[in-house]
């Protein structure tokens, strides 16, 4: 009988066979048990921080250099830059309208209210309920679909299509819609409003106002009169009243003393002066401030296309790396999860002198920025330092 002799290169067992080989034995001639583990380099990885730069800004309290470090990276990215919305503190109950509410949802099947209390979870005062059991009722309807009823609700194909009745008798239907506006409307400007305005004041010129000197030339004005006065027109029989001259309507003004060359008190004509009075209606506009940010062309055309503001702002990129030079390569850096080690090595410093030099070319390339495009300034108030007793 021949006996098979085992393959030297059967390597299914070589991992338990160098575990086993590799583990001490004890004095006592007893293996102690030792956790195996792989022998390869699946370390884990060193911890980085995702955007150093704006930690570094951030953690020195730089707000200005943020802002612009920020600014910089929407710009050439986009949408990059994730604003996070406003708290909202306003419950969806405040902004939207839904009927039946939780109360009259409840009241309908006969549930009524006894007493309120608040939840110590959501710290929100809810209403606390009596209860009450209503069997349901079910019929047919002359669709051949299925209507229940449960109290007030009645329920057609599983769908709520009435929660109670008017005083009228007319049927009350769920709704969900936008609440409306609290409040009514403005009532406008009270009469002593405009009074007040029209009393005001003229502006004057203030005395220290520079008044240019204008050397006469010629006593005849430059520019003549071009402008004829409208004629007069007979009637016709498109017009059968037809139409006051210019020069005849001056010359009826001034035929009564009306024309404002007569002082009221020395008319020819006897005459009452009548108190300032306020004509009713909305033409009272002065004082009132109303911009119009878009005029009627824009506000026809609509807003501009998104795609057309991204091409403007890569151009304005561009006319900004052009004026940049270096800094702008430190800047496309610095919106990167590159070091300030990395930074200074790429721009030419050695490594043992990079980390210290790097903090300095990102501020530097921030500063020019600034300098350069206004839309990365903004006003910061200046911390407060403290100083030692």
């Amino acid at each position: 009988m021949i006996s098979e002799k085992p393959s030297n290169r059967d390597l299914s067992q070589l991992s338990a066979l160098l575990a086993v080989r590799s583990q001490p034995t004890s004095p006592s001639g007893k293996q102690t048990k030792k956790a195996i583990t792989p022998a390869n380099d699946n370390k884990s990885a060193r911890e980085q921080l995702a955007w150093p730069a704006l930690e570094r800004l951030a953690y020195r309290g730089d707000f200005r250099r943020l802002f612009a470090l920020r600014h910089w990276k929407n710009m050439v990215f986009p949408g990059s830059d994730i604003q996070a919305p406003e708290e909202n503190h306003l419950d969806p109950e405040t902004t939207i309208e839904v009927r039946p509410s939780e109360a009259e949802l409840l009241a309908a099947v006969g549930w009524k209210v006894i007493d309120r209390e608040r939840w110590h979870f959501t710290n929100e005062t809810v209403n606390v309920y009596e209860r009450k059991d209503s069997a349901p009722t079910h019929h047919k309807n002359k669709n051949g679909g299925e209507d229940t009823q449960i109290g007030n609700l009645l329920f057609r194909d599983g769908r709520l299509i009435e929660w109670g009745k008017t005083g009228k008798g007319s049927s009350l239907r769920p709704v969900e819609r936008p609440r409306g506006a609290k409040g009514g409307a403005s009532p406008g400007r009270p009469d002593a409003a405009v009074w007040a305005y029209l009393k005001l004041p003229g502006a004057a010129a203030s005395p220290l106002t520079a008044k240019p000197y204008s050397k006469p030339l010629s006593g005849e004005p430059a520019i003549g009169d071009f402008y004829p006065p409208l004629p007069r027109e007979e009637p016709s029989a498109k017009d059968k009243h037809g139409r006051f001259g210019v020069e005849e309507g001056r010359a009826m003004l001034k035929e009564f003393g009306v024309d404002g060359s007569i002082p009221f008190d020395r008319l020819p004509l006897p005459a009452t002066r009548c108190p300032d009075g306020l004509v009713s209606g909305p033409q009272w506009v002065g004082g009132v401030k109303k911009p119009k940010p878009l005029g009627e062309i824009s506000a026809a055309a609509g807003r501009e296309p998104e795609f057309v503001r991204q091409v403007d702002v890569l151009d304005y990129v561009d006319h900004l790396r052009h004026h940049l030079g270096r800094h702008a390569l430190v800047l496309d850096m610095a919106i990167t999860d590159a070091t300030a080690k990395e930074i200074g090595v790429a721009m030419g410093q050695a490594p043992a002198y990079a980390e210290k030099r790097g903090p300095s070319l990102i501020d530097a390339a921030i500063d020019a920025l600034i300098d350069l495009d206004e839309t990365a300034r903004v006003e910061t108030a200046p911390a407060e330092e403290k100083i030692a007793a």
